[in-house]
């Protein structure tokens, strides 16, 4: 115990990989550079742990390949480790984003020593701000190294991605068609990772919003649907298709529908119900049996 605490006091050989190479003991025992340099030895210890080498195992693992030592030291072996920078962070937030325009402020990272290895930040380990908070939050990551192994990292953030987005320029009521001059696009930051925005005015005139949309407030895309193109006790035309023969007559709408939609509608000549698909504005098409 006294010789392996000498060796540990003496400062341990780290080494780079998963084996113990000659090259990595040549420093501490000359003889060892007698072989190749990258010939193998034994095994490296798990990041943060220490391998304490005898004087015994030392002279055995010598004498395996042809070495004869007069005397051996105990030896102490350790993995190679480092500090995260932020330099190197950033660097790998930056290739996670993936838009050189994005703003990222790294506010804290991961502060224990790593192995050498590759730093990687995933989307799924991202955690999103709440819904319009420009907050920190913290990217969870991980290092590569030796092969497929790795070890979590982290790093607290704040990104923003610039983007347009459209607003509306006044209250948008639910129910009733979007006009070109009740919405604007402006300029503005993006979460990372959102849902993309609606963008143009085009995307919106003449949509209808599922809810209202106050002023000043984000349009997405997700509460907009396309207008009726038949209203409640509306009147329509209905082309009936029956083989090779076409009817046309005109019923009421009893239930209101957009294109594609099926409806129900009534025969006001003989208040017969029946239902039909409807086809575009005030039309509907029935395909008899």
């Amino acid at each position: 115990m006294i010789i392996l605490a000498a060796a540990l006091a003496a400062g341990c050989i780290s080494v780079e990989g998963d084996r113990i190479r000659a090259a990595d003991l040549a420093a501490a025992v000359p003889a060892f550079a007698a072989l190749a340099p990258d010939a193998e030895l034994g095994y490296t210890p798990a990041p943060g742990a220490h391998r304490m080498l005898s004087p015994g195992e030392v002279a055995r693992m010598a004498a395996r390949h042809g070495i004869a030592l007069e005397t051996a030291p105990g030896l102490c072996i350790e993995r190679a480790m480092e500090h995260l920078t932020e330099e190197r962070v950033l660097a790998a937030l930056r290739a996670a984003v993936g838009n050189p325009e994005a703003r990222i402020e790294l506010l804290d990272f991961s502060r224990y020593k790593v192995p050498r290895g590759e730093l990687e930040f995933a989307r799924s380990g991202y955690t999103p701000p709440p819904e319009g908070a420009d907050v920190p939050v913290v990217w969870r990551g991980k290092l590569k190294y030796a092969g497929n192994r790795s070890m979590p990292v982290w790093a607290r953030v704040r990104i923003g991605i610039p983007g347009k987005r459209l607003v509306a320029a006044e209250d948008l009521p639910a129910g009733l068609p979007i006009q070109a001059s009740q919405v604007r696009v402006e300029t503005t930051e993006m979460p990372l990772f959102a849902a993309a925005p609606t963008q143009s005015v085009e995307d919106v005139v003449g949509r209808v919003p599922k809810r209202t949309i106050r002023a000043g407030e984000a349009v997405p895309a997700g509460v907009l649907e396309a207008p009726l193109e038949v209203e409640r006790g509306e009147t329509v035309t209905v082309k009936v298709n029956s083989g090779a023969a076409q009817l046309s007559l005109k019923a009421k709408a009893v239930t209101p529908g957009r294109k594609g939609d099926l409806i129900m509608l009534r025969n006001p000549d003989n208040g017969r119900r029946f239902q039909g698909r409807v086809e575009g504005q005030g039309r509907v098409i029935v395909d008899a049996k």
